[in-house]
């Protein structure tokens, strides 16, 4: 009579932790874990991560603390400008804030220049020679 020969499957994954959610797989007296998004992770447990992870990380912190770092340059401008015009009464704008509404201003009121020439006009007392006069309306 021949041996029966059983082979019994050990499930090795049981006791075995894979980083970043990676997936463990048995094998026949082993395991392997799955990294899941290989641009990202590798080794035994997926835990060393990629030079593309570690530059997009390095990358992105960056922009984010440059944006941090803007807003907060913005901010102080700000609060310094408010504490310069309404706690001492320095407003570095007044001048070119004037400027422009005087532009402004004369934009609006056009002024209408008449010339009115006198043809054969007899001369008077006051200018012996009337030729042209100006007006404005």
């Amino acid at each position: 009579m021949e041996g029966i020969h059983c082979e019994i499957k050990e499930n090795l994954c049981l006791n075995v932790t894979c980083q970043n959610q990676g997936v463990c797989r048995s094998l026949n007296q082993s395991y392997e874990c799955l990294c899941l998004g290989d641009n990202y992770y590798y080794g035994r447990h997926c835990e060393i991560k990629t030079k593309r992870l570690i530059i997009s990380t390095i990358v992105s912190k960056s922009f984010a603390y440059i944006a941090i770092l803007v807003m907060v340059i913005t901010a102080m401008f700000i609060v310094i400008m408010d504490i310069l015009k309404y706690c001492f009464g320095i407003d570095p704008t007044r001048k070119d804030l004037e400027r422009i509404r005087r532009k402004k201003r004369a934009k609006k009121r056009n002024p209408v220049i008449q010339r009115f020439v006198y043809v054969n006009a007899p001369p008077s007392s006051e200018n012996p020679n009337p030729t042209v006069t100006e007006t404005t309306i």
